[in-house]
């Protein structure tokens, strides 16, 4: 089987890096924050192998993907924008749609928005976000966790970049670490990761992993990623109402990272669900 390919695809206006490998039906794979392709590393050459044609893009501001200067350019309009033209610049009337974290709910939203382009959608991290008008998440996470919770303090332009950028070997070492929710915001005169406690180097992350993104951030810089944070998730509790033929997994003893974290229980659960879709 060939080894994962790159190139860019010009979409929706922008340049796109995309990460491929395989043949067969289409699967797109859709990294969270703050990630990439990389994040999928595990993942690709797996499900190539079972006989699908895997396609992994760094996002709008990710990776080497155009990064435009003018927030309101990564609304969600503009991201599921560019999946569908992805999916069309790739040829492909139908894809299976696979998200984490911030690519979770990108996935769930363009399953909304063009559900003619979607045979199946699989999440992890995040659950489903239904549709309402009336839903504000950051004023239920300010409510939750106060005022100085991360995504208020990262609504000041320029803040959460001088943040990560202080250390970035550093900040992904705590965002990858950390285990506690409420370690998420700032307390008084400090910032979000100033307040995070320090920790080793998990596990399940090497070193020369971990210097891969610590190199593409401080090539690219944060902006474009928290350009796209403009909203949060959140599990639904009508799940199986609003997800006809869903299915809930835990990974026990896993965080966020899942599909870092435990590869192997990830994959077989991804290729147990393709096989039946």
């Amino acid at each position: 089987m060939d080894e994962i390919s790159h190139r860019t695809l010009k979409v929706n206006g922008i340049q796109m890096h995309i990460a491929e490998q395989g043949k067969g039906p289409l699967v797109l794979l859709l990294h969270g924050f703050p990630a990439m392709w990389y994040q999928w590393r595990h993942q690709i050459p797996v499900i190539a192998k079972a006989g699908y044609h895997v396609v992994v893009p760094d996002q709008r501001g990710f990776g080497q993907t155009e990064a435009p200067e003018d927030p309101t350019k990564y609304t969600f309009l503009h991201l599921v924008g560019d999946v569908v033209a992805l999916i069309e610049a790739l040829g492909e009337k139908q894809v299976y749609i696979i998200g984490h974290d911030w690519g979770a709910v990108l996935a769930w939203i363009t399953a909304m928005f063009r559900p003619d382009l979607i045979k199946c959608v699989i999440t992890l991290s995040a659950g489903f976000v239904p549709r309402d008008p009336n839903l504000s998440i950051l004023g239920q996470m300010k409510a939750i966790f106060g005022e100085r919770v991360y995504m208020q303090e990262w609504q000041e332009p320029g803040k959460a970049e001088a943040d990560f950028n202080r250390d970035i070997k550093d900040a992904f070492i705590k965002i990858y670490s950390h285990r506690v929710t409420d370690m998420w915001t700032a307390a008084e005169g400090k910032s979000v990761l100033e307040t995070v406690p320090s920790y080793e180097k998990p596990a399940w992350i090497t070193d020369e992993e971990l210097q891969v993104y610590v190199d593409n951030y401080t090539r690219t810089g944060f902006t474009g990623g928290l350009n796209c944070f403009i909203k949060a998730y959140h599990e639904s509790p009508l799940f199986k109402t609003q997800v006809p033929n869903g299915e809930f997994k835990i990974v026990p003893g896993c965080g966020h990272f899942i599909n870092e974290e435990a590869p192997e229980v990830v994959n077989s659960l991804i290729l147990d669900y393709l096989k039946k879709h």
